[in-house]
């Protein structure tokens, strides 16, 4: 049975699947953050978490990194490195969406901002970061990519290709 579910999760659709839609999800919600920095750092300070003096500098590049690891993820470069980007900020963002809740704060996640209007940080959001993290293990576990020569192919010395 666990060798059949490693079999289907591991197939290259089930990556390619997962891999766009993590990846998709990212760059559709660093878009408007880039274009609007400043709004952004407002909600990132709500947090309370971060000093007044690096908020900007949160604000300024959190979105660069969403939208790099997105496409990355989505394109297939390095993508194991982009899942672990990926997932790596999903659980900071967990983290953070805790703290705030567990401090009572009544805040807006941030997270599709200013798509889908304002979105009170609760519970449920964090639920649904937990979903995209396990989702994004997928590719962190068996990554693939629809450009074959950069996973799976052996090295041009005859070993096998660096794991990315």
């Amino acid at each position: 049975m666990r060798a059949r579910a490693a079999t289907i999760l591991g197939h290259p659709a089930v990556g390619g699947f997962c891999r766009l839609l993590i990846g998709a999800i990212f760059i559709y919600t660093a878009v408007p953050k880039l274009l609007r920095p400043d709004d952004f750092a407002r909600l990132v300070s709500g947090y309370r978490l971060l000093d007044p003096g690096i908020v900007n500098l949160a604000g300024i590049t959190m979105p660069w990194i969403e939208l790099i690891a997105g496409a990355f993820l989505v394109i297939g470069i390095i993508p194991r490195s982009s899942a672990l980007v990926i997932a790596g900020l999903l659980a900071v963002f967990m983290v953070a969406g805790a703290l705030a809740l567990l401090r009572g704060l009544e805040i807006s996640c941030g997270c599709f901002f200013p798509l889908m209007g304002d979105h009170t940080l609760g519970w449920d959001l964090l639920a649904r970061d937990a979903i995209l993290l396990l989702i994004t293990l997928q590719p962190l576990t068996w990554p693939s990519t629809f450009l074959p020569c950069l996973v799976g192919r052996p090295s041009a010395e005859g070993g096998a290709p660096p794991q990315l």
